[in-house]
């Protein structure tokens, strides 16, 4: 009994084992050469333009929408604010588009780039709960770390990290001034940017126990605390914090319904986003600032979604295509079909490992069918009886190629040889008489 359960136990093991590096072989033998597109809106002929990487060779294309191809720096012609440099060595700056001119200044004063990637939601990226509240006003060129970090929680902890003591002078004036700015404690989620490579610092923003948003400073070492004005049906769920020299918007705020807003450095004035099907569990998203338009692109491992908007965010066009990196490629069509599914380790939305099963559908039952006469034939070789063969091909068949290794691997026992009654005759008589002769 022992014997059989150990084995057992390795044959799981084992399978486990191979769901997840099987999986990782194939990639590495057969690498994934399809890269993800690169969708633009061109403010030359007013349609949306991509790029792609189609496989081997890093064979790129460059279209419009309409399917119409360029060469690589006709195609860059189209999006001179992204390519703005090259412009520049071409001789092609100052530009002038729609009756206005730009130049290289006026370009970069307008260009901004904000981000919300799904593996930043507190939820996929769980952190301890230690930040720094950064001087905002340093008194010199450059932000630098404090000697101490915040602790939100039940009062704002502010500890000082060389001596790694609770300072309680910090902790009670940042404390009081949340609680008279009406903060209700405990703390129930804090944003932030934590760097110093930033042009200046906008401090944090704290959600509080009645899920009101405020804003929190570190002036000459002393709180500056405003509470963030919210409509009555906006949920904070997450508050991406951007500084830009810009210095027009602070960031992005998600809502619990997945509404976007662009949070104003201005009154905290919130500009709703139209990003129609976008999933902020699963979405990578980019918003583009230029000095005519703005562009919203956001995606997933298919499909790749873009909304073009004038400068106060109304949408004059929008476009979605299915990625060239979606399509299915023979070598894994082939591998769906000799296992049932796969184990990976890594969260595509996430920071963190995560073990996940991914089953593989019925054409997987190709493999299985493959996999169990094999195994019906290796466990005969080894002498098992038909009807011990049973708990080895139910494994095989559910788990298919894996099973059939794993068995390779930890065989059954041969079935112990047992002597016919006719063979046992003999030898009793035999006793018998020779007990007869002793006698």
């Amino acid at each position: 009994m022992t014997a059989t359960l150990a084995r057992w136990s390795l044959l799981a093991l084992a399978i486990a084992l191979l769901a997840v590096w099987l999986p990782l072989g194939k990639d590495l033998l057969f690498e994934y050469r399809y890269g993800k597109t690169n969708l633009f809106y061109s403010p030359v002929i007013e349609r949306f333009v991509y790029k792609e990487l189609l496989g081997d060779g890093h064979q790129f294309v460059y279209r419009d929408e309409t399917g119409t191809d360029y060469a690589r720096e006709a195609f860059e012609a189209l999006i001179p604010f992204i390519y703005y440099k090259n412009m520049e060595l071409w001789g092609k700056l100052p530009l002038t588009l729609q009756g206005r001119r730009f130049d290289k200044a006026g370009i970069q004063a307008a260009r901004q780039v904000l981000q919300l990637d799904p593996e930043e939601l507190p939820e996929h990226r769980p952190r301890i709960q230690l930040f720094p509240l950064l001087e905002s006003n340093p008194g010199r060129a450059r932000l630098r770390f404090p000697e101490d970090i915040m602790r939100p929680g039940q009062r704002l902890t502010f500890i000082n990290s060389d001596a790694n003591r609770i300072d309680p002078a910090l902790t009670r004036t940042f404390t009081e001034a949340l609680a008279d700015a009406g903060f209700a404690f405990p703390v129930a989620a804090s944003f932030g940017r934590v760097s110093i490579l930033k042009p200046f610092d906008a401090g944090f923003f704290l959600l509080d126990a009645r899920a009101e948003l405020f804003h929190l400073k570190r002036v000459d070492d002393a709180p500056v605390v405003a509470r963030v004005p919210l409509p009555p049906d906006l949920v904070v769920r997450h508050v991406k914090v951007a500084e830009n020299k810009r210095g027009e918007y602070l960031g992005l705020v998600l809502t619990e319904d997945h509404r976007l807003f662009l949070l104003g450095q201005q009154d905290y004035a919130l500009t709703p986003l139209p990003l129609p099907a976008y999933d902020p569990e699963r979405m990578a998203l980019k918003i583009l600032f230029n000095p005519l338009y703005r562009t919203a692109i956001y995606s997933d491992k298919t499909h790749v979604h873009a909304v073009a908007m004038d400068q106060d965010f109304r949408p004059i066009d929008r476009y979605s295509r299915e990625m060239v990196m979606a399509r299915t490629r023979p070598v894994d069509q082939v591998w769906s079909a000799l296992v049932p599914f796969s184990l990976a380790l890594e969260d595509p939305n996430g920071r963190y490992l995560r073990l996940q099963p991914r089953l593989h559908g019925q054409t997987a039952l190709i493999g299985i069918g493959l996999a169990l006469p094999l195994a019906y034939w290796w466990l005969r070789h080894r002498g098992l009886r038909r009807r011990d063969l049973l708990p080895s091909l139910l494994l095989v068949a559910v788990t298919g190629l894996y099973g059939l290794i794993a068995n390779l691997l930890f065989p059954p026992e041969r079935a112990s040889p047992r002597l016919s009654r006719e063979a046992a005759e003999p030898l009793t008589g035999a006793a018998e008489a020779a007990a007869a002769g002793g006698d």
